[in-house]
Protein backbone atom coordinates (compact mmCIF):
# COMPACT_ATOMS: atom_id res chain seq x y z
CA UNK A 1 0.00 0.00 0.00
CA UNK A 2 1.40 3.39 -0.99
CA UNK A 3 1.96 6.05 1.66
CA UNK A 4 -0.07 9.12 0.78
CA UNK A 5 1.52 12.33 2.12
CA UNK A 6 -0.61 14.42 4.43
CA UNK A 7 -1.36 17.86 2.99
CA UNK A 8 -1.35 20.59 5.64
CA UNK A 9 -2.79 24.04 5.35
CA UNK A 10 -5.80 25.49 3.52
CA UNK A 11 -6.91 23.81 0.32
CA UNK A 12 -9.55 26.24 -0.94
CA UNK A 13 -10.35 29.95 -0.76
CA UNK A 14 -12.49 31.39 1.97
CA UNK A 15 -16.14 31.87 0.95
CA UNK A 16 -15.95 35.67 0.86
CA UNK A 17 -13.15 37.87 -0.47
CA UNK A 18 -12.07 41.28 0.79
CA UNK A 19 -11.35 44.22 -1.51
CA UNK A 20 -7.70 45.18 -1.85
CA UNK A 21 -6.14 48.50 -0.94
CA UNK A 22 -2.83 49.07 -2.69
CA UNK A 23 -0.12 49.60 -0.09
CA UNK A 24 -2.15 48.15 2.76
CA UNK A 25 -0.43 46.44 5.65
CA UNK A 26 -0.71 42.65 5.62
CA UNK A 27 -2.11 42.72 9.14
CA UNK A 28 -4.83 45.16 8.17
CA UNK A 29 -5.82 43.10 5.14
CA UNK A 30 -6.02 39.74 6.94
CA UNK A 31 -7.98 41.39 9.74
CA UNK A 32 -10.57 42.58 7.23
CA UNK A 33 -10.57 39.22 5.46
CA UNK A 34 -11.24 37.46 8.75
CA UNK A 35 -14.13 39.77 9.64
CA UNK A 36 -15.58 39.39 6.15
CA UNK A 37 -15.82 35.66 6.79
CA UNK A 38 -17.28 35.90 10.28
CA UNK A 39 -14.02 35.29 12.15
CA UNK A 40 -11.97 37.25 14.63
CA UNK A 41 -8.30 37.76 13.83
CA UNK A 42 -7.05 35.20 16.34
CA UNK A 43 -9.23 32.54 14.65
CA UNK A 44 -7.97 33.45 11.20
CA UNK A 45 -4.30 33.27 12.19
CA UNK A 46 -4.60 29.53 12.81
CA UNK A 47 -5.27 29.11 9.09
CA UNK A 48 -2.17 31.03 8.02
CA UNK A 49 0.39 28.95 9.91
CA UNK A 50 2.27 28.84 13.18
CA UNK A 51 3.00 31.91 15.26
CA UNK A 52 3.11 33.41 18.69
CA UNK A 53 0.29 35.66 19.76
CA UNK A 54 -1.46 36.68 22.92
CA UNK A 55 -4.08 34.33 24.28
CA UNK A 56 -6.32 37.36 24.73
CA UNK A 57 -8.45 37.70 21.55
CA UNK A 58 -9.17 41.36 22.30
CA UNK A 59 -5.46 42.10 22.45
CA UNK A 60 -4.79 40.23 19.20
CA UNK A 61 -7.47 42.35 17.56
CA UNK A 62 -5.42 45.46 18.37
CA UNK A 63 -2.35 44.24 16.47
CA UNK A 64 -3.16 45.67 12.98
CA UNK A 65 -3.23 49.36 14.00
CA UNK A 66 0.04 49.07 15.92
CA UNK A 67 2.42 46.83 14.01
CA UNK A 68 2.71 44.63 10.95
CA UNK A 69 2.28 40.93 10.22
CA UNK A 70 5.05 39.07 8.39
CA UNK A 71 5.00 35.56 6.91
CA UNK A 72 7.49 33.18 5.34
CA UNK A 73 7.19 31.77 1.81
CA UNK A 74 4.91 28.95 3.01
CA UNK A 75 2.71 31.45 4.83
CA UNK A 76 2.46 33.48 1.61
CA UNK A 77 1.27 30.35 -0.18
CA UNK A 78 -1.37 29.80 2.50
CA UNK A 79 -2.60 33.38 2.09
CA UNK A 80 -2.76 32.93 -1.67
CA UNK A 81 -4.96 29.84 -1.22
CA UNK A 82 -7.22 31.57 1.31
CA UNK A 83 -7.70 34.61 -0.93
CA UNK A 84 -7.91 32.66 -4.18
CA UNK A 85 -5.37 35.01 -5.72
CA UNK A 86 -1.85 34.50 -7.13
CA UNK A 87 1.06 35.10 -4.78
CA UNK A 88 2.43 37.70 -7.20
CA UNK A 89 -0.75 39.79 -6.91
CA UNK A 90 -0.58 39.72 -3.13
CA UNK A 91 3.06 40.79 -3.22
CA UNK A 92 2.30 43.68 -5.59
CA UNK A 93 -0.58 44.89 -3.42
CA UNK A 94 0.70 44.33 0.12
CA UNK A 95 4.25 45.70 0.43
CA UNK A 96 5.22 43.65 3.50
CA UNK A 97 4.78 40.46 1.46
CA UNK A 98 7.62 41.46 -0.89
CA UNK A 99 10.47 38.95 -1.09
CA UNK A 100 12.81 41.08 1.04
CA UNK A 101 10.31 41.03 3.92
CA UNK A 102 9.52 37.30 3.94
CA UNK A 103 10.59 35.46 7.08
CA UNK A 104 13.28 32.78 6.82
CA UNK A 105 12.29 29.46 5.24
CA UNK A 106 11.28 26.11 6.74
CA UNK A 107 8.52 24.10 5.17
CA UNK A 108 6.09 25.11 7.90
CA UNK A 109 4.01 28.22 7.36
CA UNK A 110 5.04 30.84 9.92
CA UNK A 111 3.78 34.29 10.81
CA UNK A 112 5.02 36.95 13.26
CA UNK A 113 3.88 40.29 14.64
CA UNK A 114 7.12 42.03 15.76
CA UNK A 115 6.88 44.89 18.21
CA UNK A 116 7.87 47.36 15.47
CA UNK A 117 7.44 47.03 11.69
CA UNK A 118 10.71 45.99 10.07
CA UNK A 119 10.46 48.97 7.73
CA UNK A 120 8.17 51.98 7.61
CA UNK A 121 5.10 52.89 9.64
CA UNK A 122 1.54 51.61 9.92
CA UNK A 123 -0.53 54.67 8.95
CA UNK A 124 -4.31 54.96 8.90
CA UNK A 125 -5.82 54.89 5.43
CA UNK A 126 -7.98 57.73 4.18
CA UNK A 127 -11.48 56.45 4.94
CA UNK A 128 -12.93 58.04 1.80
CA UNK A 129 -10.37 56.27 -0.41
CA UNK A 130 -11.15 53.01 1.38
CA UNK A 131 -14.89 53.47 0.92
CA UNK A 132 -14.36 54.04 -2.79
CA UNK A 133 -12.83 50.53 -2.85
CA UNK A 134 -15.71 49.02 -0.87
CA UNK A 135 -13.86 48.97 2.47
CA UNK A 136 -16.06 50.11 5.33
CA UNK A 137 -13.96 49.29 8.40
CA UNK A 138 -10.72 51.07 9.43
CA UNK A 139 -7.69 50.04 7.39
CA UNK A 140 -3.98 50.79 7.65
CA UNK A 141 -1.31 51.31 5.01
CA UNK A 142 2.46 50.90 5.10
CA UNK A 143 4.19 54.25 4.71
CA UNK A 144 7.89 55.23 4.68
CA UNK A 145 7.04 58.06 7.07
CA UNK A 146 4.72 58.30 10.05
CA UNK A 147 2.18 60.36 8.13
CA UNK A 148 0.52 60.60 4.71
CA UNK A 149 -1.40 63.16 2.69
CA UNK A 150 -4.37 62.12 0.57
CA UNK A 151 -4.24 64.69 -2.26
CA UNK A 152 -7.60 63.53 -3.60
CA UNK A 153 -9.64 64.08 -0.43
CA UNK A 154 -7.30 66.59 1.25
CA UNK A 155 -6.85 64.54 4.40
CA UNK A 156 -3.84 64.04 6.64
CA UNK A 157 -3.46 60.73 8.46
CA UNK A 158 -0.65 59.39 10.62
CA UNK A 159 0.43 56.47 12.78
CA UNK A 160 -1.15 57.84 15.94
CA UNK A 161 -3.57 55.37 17.52
CA UNK A 162 -5.65 58.17 18.97
CA UNK A 163 -9.05 58.96 17.49
CA UNK A 164 -8.75 62.56 18.55
CA UNK A 165 -8.71 63.22 15.65
CA UNK A 166 -8.31 60.13 13.46
CA UNK A 167 -7.52 62.41 10.50
CA UNK A 168 -7.14 66.10 9.73
CA UNK A 169 -9.19 67.89 7.09
CA UNK A 170 -6.72 70.00 5.16
CA UNK A 171 -9.38 72.34 3.77
CA UNK A 172 -8.67 74.54 6.81
CA UNK A 173 -4.93 74.47 6.07
CA UNK A 174 -4.55 75.58 2.43
CA UNK A 175 -0.86 76.41 2.95
CA UNK A 176 -0.21 72.76 3.85
CA UNK A 177 -2.04 71.57 0.72
CA UNK A 178 0.05 73.97 -1.37
CA UNK A 179 3.23 72.72 0.31
CA UNK A 180 2.35 69.12 -0.52
CA UNK A 181 1.85 70.05 -4.17
CA UNK A 182 5.24 71.79 -4.18
CA UNK A 183 6.81 68.61 -2.82
CA UNK A 184 5.10 66.53 -5.51
CA UNK A 185 6.33 68.94 -8.17
CA UNK A 186 9.89 68.63 -6.89
CA UNK A 187 9.62 64.84 -7.12
CA UNK A 188 8.16 64.95 -10.63
CA UNK A 189 10.74 67.42 -11.94
CA UNK A 190 13.87 66.04 -10.31
CA UNK A 191 13.08 62.49 -9.21
CA UNK A 192 14.92 61.14 -6.15
CA UNK A 193 17.14 64.23 -5.94
CA UNK A 194 14.05 66.43 -5.57
CA UNK A 195 12.73 64.22 -2.80
CA UNK A 196 16.11 64.31 -1.06
CA UNK A 197 16.10 68.11 -1.12
CA UNK A 198 12.67 68.12 0.49
CA UNK A 199 13.97 65.63 3.06
CA UNK A 200 16.84 67.99 3.95
CA UNK A 201 14.41 70.88 4.32
CA UNK A 202 11.99 68.81 6.39
CA UNK A 203 14.73 67.69 8.78
CA UNK A 204 15.80 71.32 9.25
CA UNK A 205 12.18 72.33 9.92
CA UNK A 206 11.86 69.52 12.48
CA UNK A 207 14.94 70.98 14.21
CA UNK A 208 13.19 74.36 14.30
CA UNK A 209 9.96 72.95 15.70
CA UNK A 210 11.77 70.94 18.37
CA UNK A 211 13.62 74.04 19.52
CA UNK A 212 10.72 76.49 19.05
CA UNK A 213 7.36 74.61 19.22
CA UNK A 214 5.53 77.75 20.38
CA UNK A 215 6.20 79.64 17.15
CA UNK A 216 2.95 81.48 16.44
CA UNK A 217 2.19 80.13 12.96
CA UNK A 218 2.71 76.52 14.08
CA UNK A 219 0.48 76.93 17.13
CA UNK A 220 -2.26 78.42 14.94
CA UNK A 221 -2.06 75.53 12.47
CA UNK A 222 -2.22 73.04 15.33
CA UNK A 223 -5.37 74.74 16.57
CA UNK A 224 -6.92 74.59 13.10
CA UNK A 225 -6.10 70.88 12.96
CA UNK A 226 -7.48 70.32 16.50
CA UNK A 227 -4.12 68.93 17.60
CA UNK A 228 -2.02 69.66 20.64
CA UNK A 229 0.55 72.27 19.64
CA UNK A 230 3.41 70.48 21.41
CA UNK A 231 2.42 66.92 20.48
CA UNK A 232 5.00 65.12 18.35
CA UNK A 233 2.37 64.00 15.81
CA UNK A 234 1.64 67.70 15.19
CA UNK A 235 5.13 68.64 13.99
CA UNK A 236 5.11 67.25 10.40
CA UNK A 237 1.74 68.83 9.69
CA UNK A 238 2.48 72.31 10.97
CA UNK A 239 6.01 72.71 9.56
CA UNK A 240 5.13 71.37 6.09
CA UNK A 241 4.76 74.84 4.47
CA UNK A 242 8.11 76.09 5.80
CA UNK A 243 9.79 72.81 4.81
CA UNK A 244 8.50 73.17 1.24
CA UNK A 245 9.62 76.80 1.01
CA UNK A 246 13.04 75.89 2.40
CA UNK A 247 13.34 73.06 -0.14
CA UNK A 248 12.80 75.58 -2.96
CA UNK A 249 15.45 77.85 -1.45
CA UNK A 250 17.83 74.91 -1.27
CA UNK A 251 17.04 74.08 -4.89
CA UNK A 252 18.00 77.62 -5.93
CA UNK A 253 21.30 77.28 -4.06
CA UNK A 254 22.03 73.97 -5.81
CA UNK A 255 21.14 75.33 -9.25
CA UNK A 256 23.09 78.56 -8.72
CA UNK A 257 26.21 76.52 -8.01
CA UNK A 258 27.97 79.32 -6.09
CA UNK A 259 29.22 77.33 -3.11
CA UNK A 260 32.10 79.59 -2.10
CA UNK A 261 31.94 81.46 1.26
CA UNK A 262 30.43 84.55 -0.36
CA UNK A 263 27.72 82.53 -2.11
CA UNK A 264 26.88 80.65 1.08
CA UNK A 265 26.71 83.91 3.05
CA UNK A 266 24.30 85.42 0.49
CA UNK A 267 22.05 82.37 0.68
CA UNK A 268 22.09 82.46 4.48
CA UNK A 269 21.19 86.17 4.48
CA UNK A 270 18.23 85.41 2.23
CA UNK A 271 17.12 82.67 4.59
CA UNK A 272 17.31 85.10 7.53
CA UNK A 273 14.93 87.45 5.74
CA UNK A 274 12.57 84.58 5.00
CA UNK A 275 12.62 83.29 8.58
CA UNK A 276 12.06 86.80 9.92
CA UNK A 277 8.85 86.95 7.87
CA UNK A 278 7.83 83.59 9.34
CA UNK A 279 8.70 84.84 12.85
CA UNK A 280 11.01 81.81 13.24
CA UNK A 281 13.99 82.89 15.30
CA UNK A 282 17.04 82.87 13.02
CA UNK A 283 19.56 82.81 15.85
CA UNK A 284 18.14 79.51 17.06
CA UNK A 285 17.20 78.14 13.64
CA UNK A 286 20.43 78.76 11.72
CA UNK A 287 22.23 75.68 13.10
CA UNK A 288 20.71 73.14 10.64
CA UNK A 289 21.20 75.62 7.79
CA UNK A 290 24.90 75.96 8.60
CA UNK A 291 25.23 72.18 8.80
CA UNK A 292 23.47 71.83 5.44
CA UNK A 293 25.70 74.43 3.80
CA UNK A 294 28.78 72.66 5.07
CA UNK A 295 27.67 69.37 3.52
CA UNK A 296 26.63 71.08 0.28
CA UNK A 297 29.73 73.23 -0.16
CA UNK A 298 31.78 70.63 -2.05
CA UNK A 299 31.77 69.99 -5.77
CA UNK A 300 29.03 67.67 -6.97
CA UNK A 301 29.55 64.20 -8.35
CA UNK A 302 28.85 63.59 -12.06
CA UNK A 303 25.19 63.98 -12.92
CA UNK A 304 22.85 61.10 -12.17
CA UNK A 305 20.95 59.37 -14.91
CA UNK A 306 17.47 60.81 -15.10
CA UNK A 307 14.19 59.76 -16.62
CA UNK A 308 12.72 61.48 -19.69
CA UNK A 309 10.81 64.58 -18.63
CA UNK A 310 12.89 65.03 -15.48
CA UNK A 311 15.48 67.76 -15.15
CA UNK A 312 19.02 66.96 -14.16
CA UNK A 313 19.83 67.81 -10.57
CA UNK A 314 23.05 66.65 -8.99
CA UNK A 315 23.27 67.23 -5.26
CA UNK A 316 26.54 68.04 -3.52
CA UNK A 317 29.19 65.49 -2.68
CA UNK A 318 28.72 65.77 1.09
CA UNK A 319 25.00 65.09 0.76
CA UNK A 320 25.45 61.98 -1.37
CA UNK A 321 27.91 60.47 1.10
CA UNK A 322 25.17 60.38 3.76
CA UNK A 323 21.68 60.36 2.22
CA UNK A 324 19.98 57.36 0.65
CA UNK A 325 17.66 57.46 -2.35
CA UNK A 326 14.82 55.50 -0.81
CA UNK A 327 13.04 55.12 2.51
CA UNK A 328 11.86 57.63 5.07
CA UNK A 329 12.68 61.33 4.99
CA UNK A 330 15.27 61.04 7.74
CA UNK A 331 17.13 58.42 5.66
CA UNK A 332 16.93 60.50 2.48
CA UNK A 333 18.36 63.56 4.23
CA UNK A 334 21.99 64.36 4.95
CA UNK A 335 20.97 66.02 8.23
CA UNK A 336 20.97 63.91 11.39
CA UNK A 337 18.05 65.30 13.37
CA UNK A 338 14.92 63.22 13.70
CA UNK A 339 11.40 63.76 14.93
CA UNK A 340 11.30 62.72 18.58
CA UNK A 341 14.72 64.05 19.57
CA UNK A 342 14.79 66.26 22.64
CA UNK A 343 15.95 69.85 22.13
CA UNK A 344 19.08 69.06 24.16
CA UNK A 345 20.06 66.42 21.58
CA UNK A 346 19.90 68.79 18.62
Amino acid sequence: MLDIPVVYGPRRPLPLSAPYLVGESTGSFVNRLAHRNGMELHEFLDRVGQGKASEDPARVGKYPPYTEMYVNAAGLRYLAVLTGQPEALLQRTLPSLADQHLLPGTDEAVWKWPWEPSEGHVVRSCTLCAQDRGVAEPAWLMSPDSWRVCPRHLRWTDDSRSDAPAFVELAELPETVHAHRQRQQLRRRFGPAGEELFADAFQAAIHWWTSMPDTTRWVRRAQSAKLEARAMRTAPLVVYPEAAALALAMLRFEQDGKRDPAGRARWLAGMQQLMDRWEVDFGTGKQPLLAWLELHSQAALPARAHSPGRRRLTLALGHNRIATRTGSLDRRSCLPWQLGMAAAEL
